[in-house]
């Protein structure tokens, strides 16, 4: 009796624990309260457009920050386009099939953009450590010492 009672609490404690959460990722992913799948893919592709004009702001920051490090705004650029790239051809490889909707169905527009914003929220969050590197960190970006006060040479 004792056992079935503890069973019932820990089964009762566990429903909970899964409604909490799927309620808290109902409230962090407005596109898990779409009702139809056009509306999750219409949702999906303004998130992804979000996280990508956040991206865009913030690279554009970089480059304004360190104008005066001709060397480094040269790498950035060709890090961004090269990480384009990969981006493209990373969701590209993963779905692979000619024909998408017969292949991965009317989903996958969805999860197509669900894959294009993570890869850009991490780029983005790369991109947040450049512009304010965290101190202390000895292996994080580290701008030339004439760029480190704003295009003036270090005496």
């Amino acid at each position: 009796m004792i056992n079935t009672r503890k069973m019932f609490a820990l089964g009762v404690v566990i429903c909970g624990l899964l409604i909490a959460r799927c309620v808290s990722a109902q409230e962090s992913d407005p596109c898990l309260r779409m009702q139809t799948q056009a509306e999750m893919n219409a949702c999906e592709v303004d998130q992804y457009a979000k996280a990508d004009a956040e991206l865009n702001v913030l690279y554009k920051q970089l480059i304004a920050k360190y104008k005066a490090d001709a060397a480094f705004v040269e790498k950035l650029r060709l890090a961004q386009e090269s990480w384009l790239k990969f981006r493209d051809a990373d969701v590209t490889c993963f779905y692979y099939q000619k024909d998408k909707l017969a292949t991965y169905g009317s989903v996958y527009p969805t999860c197509r953009s669900r894959a294009m914003t993570q890869l850009t929220v991490e780029r983005t969050n790369e991109l947040k450590h450049m512009l304010n590197p965290e101190e202390g960190d000895v292996c994080a970006f580290l701008a030339a010492p004439e760029t480190a006060q704003e295009g003036k040479p270090q005496k």
